[in-house]
């Protein structure tokens, strides 16, 4: 019977072992696969997500004007109330909704017409400034290059040289890359000025959305409910919704709260640049303010091509806005930036540096600035599953109780202090036998001292 069952153990432990390998070879074969089709996963997802623009649009001004109406809302419910004490909760409720998102959607077309009609001809001055003067700064560089030339003789030969490579250079750009493909170059040219209409008209399809979404929301809300404790649990259902909740929070707290600290550098930005009279102070403002809305590296790659636009016009001057810079870098870091989001994502700069990282080489200038919500998000969840986790185990959810453990004894106690230093066998066995030689000497010299007392008791 003893061997019957062990042979049946055997056997059952090499099923599962059968399995465990076939679960393992079909996991590596299907990301195998899927490495090999992920360009046209990627393509066919781009695709969607073209054709999702517009509602894609609506959905992040619907998500940007909610907490406005929601605030008109609890506004136009009690003037109704006021002043009309017999109408009816349902028709409060309607009119009140209608009111507030037409009220949203008027500020938020206003603050953009506004926005748009002070910005677009300072900017427009500056670009053509920059561009009139272009004539004047190749004279200035001209005239630098030739007192260099002065000044250094021997400088001639290697510019020489350089400019008949260059000029070699450029003919063959020409002759091989941009002549043969002139209609590529028309087609890139139709497909921006395409591409450009194509995202107004999602940017205007956007707004309709948005006042659709921002109507029927509770409706959209239960219906999201429904299908969620349809498909979850009741508890996993409510894990899910607390996750949906926190997303929204960490979402709404970090992008609104961008919004605002880059308005506020870019203000600053003009505001020194008009003071110590720097040119282009618009557009240099613009392009501070818009890259500020990237974390951790958007003032650095704001400030490369300000500082180039101001080389070109005042040397001294692009030192002075370079050091600006990194002031201004330094006081949106450590005192208006916390300020203003609070730690909405509760993430290490570490981390934050990580999500900049990969969203920025996933999906680009957006995924750059909404890596770090996204995840925070994938962050919080992983804590509350650390947590849960931890809990059921009985043991401590916080990070100092494992900074100086090393692992549980049998007991189940936690073993803390420095590590000991690895000892092969052969160097332990070789301690022992000292230690056995060190206890047969201390026996040996306790017997010879036990007995010269002995001797002297005698005497």
């Amino acid at each position: 019977m003893d061997e019957e069952k062990r042979k049946r153990r055997s056997e059952l432990i090499d099923v599962r072992r059968m399995l465990t390998l076939a679960g393992a070879g079909c996991i590596i074969v299907t990301f195998y696969l899927f490495v090999g089709k992920l360009t046209g996963l990627l393509a066919v997802l781009g695709k969607i997500l073209s054709a999702m623009a517009p509602i894609i649009i609506g959905f992040v001004i619907a998500f940007m004007l909610n907490p406005i109406v929601n605030r008109l809302r609890v506004f136009f419910t009690r003037f109704i109330r006021k002043i009309r004490p017999k109408t009816t909760e349902d028709s409060i409720s309607k009119i009140s909704k209608i009111l507030s998102v037409v009220c949203a959607l008027v500020f938020f077309l206003a603050l953009i017409t506004a926005f748009l009609w002070i910005l677009l001809p300072a900017l427009y001055e500056s670009i053509n400034s920059l561009y009139s003067n272009i004539d004047n700064y190749a004279s200035n560089i001209e005239k630098y290059v030739n007192k260099l030339i002065k000044d250094h003789p021997d400088i001639i030969d290697v510019v020489n040289n350089y400019m008949n490579d260059l000029e070699e250079n450029i003919k063959d750009v020409l002759a091989k890359n941009l002549l043969p493909n002139m209609d590529s170059v028309v087609q890139a040219i139709k497909n921006g000025i395409v591409g450009g209409l194509k995202i107004l008209l999602n940017f205007v399809i956007g707004i309709i959305a948005a006042v659709y979404i921002l109507l029927s929301k509770e409706k959209f809300s239960a219906q999201g409910k429904k299908i969620v404790y349809a498909i979850f649990s009741k508890e996993n259902g409510n894990r899910f919704l607390e996750g949906c909740e926190n997303a929204n929070r960490i979402f709404s707290g970090f992008i609104g709260g961008k919004i605002v600290d880059s308005i506020i550098i870019g203000f600053i930005c003009y505001a020194f640049c008009s003071i110590v009279g720097m040119p282009y102070a618009v557009l240099i403002s613009v392009i501070i303010g818009v890259t500020n809305i990237i974390p951790f590296f958007g003032p650095f790659i704001g400030a490369i091509p300000s500082a180039v636009i101001v080389l070109v016009e005042s040397p001294k001057m692009c030192i002075v806005f370079l050091i600006f810079i990194l002031i201004l870098q330094q006081v949106d870091g450590n005192i208006i930036g916390p300020l203003i989001l609070s730690d909405s994502t509760g993430l290490s700069s570490f981390w934050v540096l990580f999500a900049i990282l990969v969203g920025g080489n996933l999906f680009g200038f957006f995924g750059m600035v909404l890596g770090v919500p996204a995840f925070a998000c994938i962050y919080a969840l992983l804590v509350r599953l650390l947590r849960d986790g931890l809990n059921k185990k009985g043991l401590d959810n916080n990070t100092d109780y494992f900074v100086t453990l090393r692992g549980f004894d049998e007991n189940g106690e936690p073993i803390r202090g420095p590590k000991k230093p690895y000892e092969s066998e052969r160097n332990k066995r070789k301690r022992e036998r000292q230690m056995k030689r060190l206890q047969q000497s201390k026996e040996f010299i306790n017997k010879v001292s036990h007995k010269e007392t002995n001797n002297t008791e005698e005497k």
